[in-house]
Formats: C-alpha cells, sequence, structure tokens
C-alpha cells in the first residue's frame, strides 16, 4: 500500500487545512480549516497553533503537508474521520 499522504487524510475527515490571508506584515500567519462545502474557521486553538508551528519548524519545506500532521491536527482539533 502506497504512503498516504495529506490528500489522503482531506477526503478522510472531509476538511482542508490553510493559512489565511495574511492582513498586515505584523500579524501572524492565521491558519483555518475548510469543510466541504467551503466554510473556513479560522483555528484560535493554542495547542493546535503550536503544533502547526512546530511541524513547520520540523519540515525542511516549512510545510505541514503530510498525512500525520493532518490527523494529529485534526485530533487536537476534535475533528473525527468522516463515516464511508
Amino acid at each position: 500500500m502506497p504512503n498516504k499522504t495529506h490528500q489522503d487524510a482531506i477526503k478522510e475527515y472531509g476538511y482542508k487545512i490553510g493559512p489565511a490571508e495574511v492582513d498586515t506584515n505584523t500579524n501572524p500567519v492565521a491558519y483555518y480549516v475548510e469543510d466541504e462545502q467551503g466554510e473556513r474557521t479560522k483555528i484560535t486553538n493554542n495547542e493546535a497553533l503550536e503544533f502547526i508551528a512546530n511541524a513547520k519548524m520540523g519540515n525542511h519545506d516549512g510545510n505541514i503537508h503530510t498525512y500525520d500532521n493532518y490527523v494529529q491536527l485534526f485530533n487536537i482539533l476534535g475533528i473525527r474521520p468522516k463515516l464511508w
């Protein structure tokens, strides 16, 4: 079985994760989760934001786009996999 990617996590959970548009140079980048209807919710959970920061620092490309990172972040946010 091939390794799963963050795209697999998006399919399994029904949500995407992304940075919101930065409004000023002084504000940190805000992150959001987006459901299948395109509804975005800003991530304000400190544990989740800390996880994102640590994952970005630990990745040579500076992103969080791995299956494990997405699953961990969804779990922190209380998002569960969709039932098939």
